[in-house]
C-alpha cells in the first residue's frame, strides 16, 4: 500500500504532542504576573524603640568621654604652638595633621549616640528628649579661632554633659519603690531643664559676668531665696554698677601703683642696687647721673676739658642703665653700649648717642685735645640725649 507524500506519519507526531506542554510551560510562566515584594521601609522612616533610662545615661556618659578626648588632643596642640615646645628636639610637627581625623570620628560618635530628638523610656510611659544643644554646641567649636578656644568649647560641653549624667544617674538609684507618676514627673524636669537645653548663651560677656556674680552671692548667702539670674532687671542694673565700680577701682589702684613706682624709681633703685664699673670708672650705689654731670661741670671749670666728656658720657650711660635701656657692666665697652641702644628699637635715642658715642672716642682715645666750644657742644647734645630717654 502506498503512502502519499503530504501525510504525516502519526509515529512522528506522537513524539511532538508529547514535547508540546513542556515547550509551552516556560512561555506561560512568563507571560504570568508576579506578585513582587513589599519593600520593607527604610529605617529612617521607622519609628526608633525608646531607649531606656540607662541606655540614655551611658550614651550621656561615652558622648561626655569622646568630647573630653578631643579636648586634651586640641590642648595638647595648643602647647605645641609655643616655641619652648615645638623647637624641643623629638617634636612631631605633623600630630596637627591628626585633628580632622578625630574631629570627624568624635561628632560622628555624639551624633550618633544622642541625635537632636529622642525617646527615653520611664515606668508609665517615654518621655521627649531635646538634644539640640548639643549640636548648637558643636556648632560654636566649628567657629572656634585657636585650639584653646576649640578645648574651651569642648570642655563646656563636656561638663554639661557631666552634671546631666550625674543627676540622671541620682534618679536611676532613687527610682525604686517611688510613686511612678513623681519620678517621671522628675525625669521630664531633668530632661528638659535650661542647663542642658538652653542653645545660646544669654547675653554678652559682661552680662554673662554679672549674671556669675548674682549666683555666686545667692550661694554663698544663707537663707536667701533662690532667684534666677537676669529675672530682676534692677538686681542686675545695681549688679552691672557694682561690677563697673569695681574694675574702675581695680584700674585706679594699678595706676596708682605704678606711678607710685615711676616716681620712687631712682630711690629705690639706688637702695638695691651696688657699686657699679663703667668704661674703667667706679661708680658708688648712690652716684646718679645728675652727679655725675655735676662732676664733668667741675672738671671743665679746672681745665680738664677731656676728663668732663669721659664724665658726661658715663653720666649717659649711667642713666640708660637706670631706664633700662642697656645693661652696665664692667667688661663692655663704648661701642657694646651702642649696640644695645640700636637693638632697643628707639632709634631717636640711638641717632642721639651714635656722634656723642664718637666725639668720646676721639677726644678720649684719640687724644684729641678738647676746646671750650667740643665742651659745650658735647653737654648741650648729652642733655638732649638724657631727654630722649
Amino acid at each position: 500500500m502506498s503512502t502519499s507524500p503530504n501525510r504525516v506519519s502519526p509515529r512522528v507526531l506522537a513524539p511532538l504532542a508529547a514535547l508540546l506542554p513542556l515547550l509551552l510551560l516556560p512561555s506561560a510562566a512568563a507571560r504570568t504576573p508576579r506578585s513582587a515584594p513589599r519593600p520593607s521601609p527604610p529605617a529612617s522612616t521607622r519609628a526608633a524603640a525608646p531607649s531606656t533610662l540607662a541606655q540614655y545615661r551611658e550614651h550621656v556618659r561615652d558622648c561626655a568621654a569622646a568630647l573630653e578626648e578631643l579636648a586634651a588632643f586640641c590642648e595638647e596642640l595648643s602647647k605645641g604652638e609655643k616655641p619652648e615646645v615645638w623647637s624641643k628636639e623629638g617634636f612631631d610637627p605633623d600630630v596637627a595633621l591628626q585633628l580632622p581625623k578625630r574631629e570627624r570620628a568624635a561628632f560622628e560618635r555624639v551624633r550618633a549616640l544622642l541625635p537632636p530628638g529622642q525617646k527615653v523610656g520611664w515606668t508609665g510611659g517615654a518621655i521627649e528628649v531635646d538634644n539640640s544643644w548639643l549640636r548648637a554646641a558643636l556648632e560654636e567649636y566649628r567657629r572656634a579661632s585657636s585650639n584653646d578656644k576649640r578645648a574651651l568649647s569642648l570642655r563646656s560641653a563636656s561638663a554639661r554633659l557631666r552634671a546631666l549624667e550625674s543627676r540622671l544617674a541620682e534618679l536611676e538609684a532613687g527610682g525604686a519603690g517611688q510613686d511612678r507618676d513623681a519620678e517621671r514627673g522628675r525625669l521630664n524636669a531633668i530632661l528638659r531643664d535650661p542647663q542642658f537645653g538652653r542653645t545660646e548663651q544669654r547675653g554678652n560677656a559682661l552680662q554673662r559676668l554679672i549674671n556669675d556674680v548674682i549666683e555666686w552671692f545667692v550661694r554663698h548667702l544663707p537663707g536667701a531665696p533662690a532667684i534666677q539670674p537676669g529675672a530682676s532687671p534692677r538686681a542686675s542694673q545695681l549688679a552691672q554698677v557694682g561690677v563697673i565700680a569695681l574694675c574702675v577701682a581695680a584700674l585706679a589702684f594699678v595706676a596708682w601703683r605704678v606711678w607710685s613706682r615711676r616716681a620712687r624709681g631712682p630711690k629705690a633703685l639706688r637702695l638695691k642696687r651696688g657699686p657699679r664699673v663703667v668704661l674703667g670708672e667706679r661708680l658708688e650705689a648712690d652716684q646718679t647721673a645728675a652727679d655725675l654731670l655735676d662732676a664733668a661741670e667741675r672738671l671743665a671749670r679746672a681745665g680738664d676739658l677731656r676728663g668732663a666728656i669721659r664724665k658726661a658720657y658715663v653720666a649717659l650711660l649711667c642713666e640708660l642703665g637706670d631706664r633700662g635701656v642697656v645693661g652696665l657692666a664692667q667688661h663692655k665697652t663704648n661701642r657694646d653700649y651702642l649696640d644695645a641702644v640700636r637693638r632697643s628699637g628707639r632709634p631717636r635715642l640711638y641717632a642721639e648717642v651714635r656722634p656723642l658715642t664718637s666725639d668720646f672716642e676721639l677726644h678720649w682715645y684719640g687724644l684729641h685735645d678738647a676746646t671750650e666750644t667740643d665742651w659745650g657742644d658735647f653737654r648741650a647734645r648729652c642733655r638732649q640725649a638724657l631727654k630722649v630717654i
